[in-house]
């Protein structure tokens, strides 16, 4: 298979992170803020490279495990620190990629006392001791400041804070870094700055870094769970919907690389939810107006997470598309037949074959007959294309069985891995 499809690390990392904290205005740039003291303490430390780039990953995702808006906010209210859930999740989720598994640990220990890893036997001759406090120190500093107020009136009550850290939460050795970057007001001034994100891009240790078609797909597999292991309604939905558009592509007879870019697209179409809150995507019942125009922002933020990412072009169009119609009645962006291309026009049908089939809280699953009669009803009234439909149905054993099988082996990693975790 063509495997050369390339994609930059810090575009894909930097772009899902800084979506990670558009939840509410409190959080806006709290990872890449994150981040950035991170790779500070990481200079001052004099890490090693392989340790810096560990760090930052850990800093940029560091709550990946905060499966909904409201829990994402609900930590960051949180001032004792104790076992969290989504330390536990994140975890979980960064064992699920190449890249991210060597840091697991330290998203592990990220809300971890030094005194609770002493009793457990480990000092910072571990370095992911020493990295998962590095984090702790940056995500405390930067939930502790004040987004009212100017920066400079707030450092000596914020160097204060962190001293107070010391000796329980904190090492001194760690403070003793922060002590040493926290001297210049340029510092702080950067911490705050608007154009924080595009600077820390061009100067983080992955900057260099492009992954394959494989590194690729774990990561948006890693992505992918973010988002549907948010209910279990919803759990395998993203990998369905990759298989399906990939069966379908291939009986069409897309290019290697094309079939590539449209599984990952499967993958990541919904990754725009991660802005939506769970009490309207996971809500029992149909969803009002009110709560249908919050939920239909999701494929905006689809594509503008996408788009970002250098390799990503293509992906993101048809990822993006996915609830568009050809005669201009979908959203975010009302396209019309003539501006939607192939491969989008397979996407959305995809979607709606994975949905009509899946089991809701309000609705059965459908079987082959209603699947096709609803995609049949949608291409009478102009919505999804006659041609890809009929692709669908004339091969539907083979490619919904294949979706079927992945969203069963998905389903059941969710049960194994995740979905105890409370």
């Amino acid at each position: 298979m063509w495997q050369h499809l390339k994609v930059s690390l810090t575009d894909l990392i930097s772009s899902v992170s800084e979506a990670m904290d558009l939840v509410d205005s409190s959080l806006v740039d709290h990872q890449v803020r994150t981040g950035y003291v991170c790779t500070e303490l990481a200079r001052a430390a004099k890490l090693q490279h392989t340790a810096d780039e560990r760090l930052f990953l850990s800093a940029m995702l560091h709550d990946i495990g905060a499966l909904s808006p409201e829990e994402k906010i609900g930590i960051h209210e949180i001032e004792d620190l104790r076992p969290e859930p989504h330390c536990l999740r994140g975890a979980k989720l960064f064992r699920e990629a190449d890249w991210l598994a060597p840091s697991a640990e330290i998203i592990e220990w990220h809300h971890t006392s030094y005194i609770s890893h002493l009793e457990e036997g480990r000092t910072l001759a571990n370095e992911n001791v020493l990295l998962s406090q590095m984090l702790l120190l940056a995500d405390r500093l930067e939930r502790a400041i004040d987004r009212t107020q100017f920066i400079l009136h707030q450092v000596d009550h914020l160097k204060q804070y962190v001293i107070k850290l010391e000796g329980k939460i904190l090492h001194t050795d760690v403070v003793v870094l922060f002590n040493e970057i926290s001297k210049s007001e340029a510092f702080w001034l950067e911490l705050v700055s608007r154009h924080l994100s595009s600077r820390l891009k061009n100067r983080n240790p992955l900057r260099l870094i492009e992954i394959n078609f494989k590194s690729a797909m774990a990561l948006a597999s890693v992505f992918k769970d973010m988002t549907d292991f948010r209910s279990r309604f919803t759990a395998t939905h993203s990998v369905g919907v990759a298989r399906c558009a990939y069966g379908i592509a291939e009986k069409i007879g897309f290019s290697a690389k094309d079939l590539q870019q449209i599984e990952l697209a499967g993958f990541l179409h919904d990754i725009g939810k991660l802005v939506v809150p769970n009490s309207i995507l996971c809500k029992p019942g149909k969803l009002t107006p009110d709560d249908y125009s919050v939920i239909r922002q999701h494929s905006y933020y689809s594509n503008r997470i996408l788009s970002r990412v250098r390799g990503f072009e293509q992906i993101a169009e048809w990822a993006s598309s996915h609830h568009e119609r050809l005669d201009g009645s979908g959203y975010t962006e009302h396209l019309v037949r003539h501006e939607l291309d192939l491969g989008a026009r397979v996407v959305a049908v995809s979607d709606v074959a994975t949905a009509i089939s899946e089991h809701r809280p309000y609705r059965e699953s459908g079987d082959q007959d209603v699947v096709i009669r609803e995609l049949r009803s949608m291409v009478k009234n102009n919505k999804l294309e006659c041609s890809i439909v009929d692709v669908l149905e004339s091969q539907y054993s083979d490619i919904m069985g294949a979706a079927f099988d992945a969203q069963e082996a998905d389903a059941q990693r969710y049960v194994e891995r995740y979905a105890l975790i409370e």
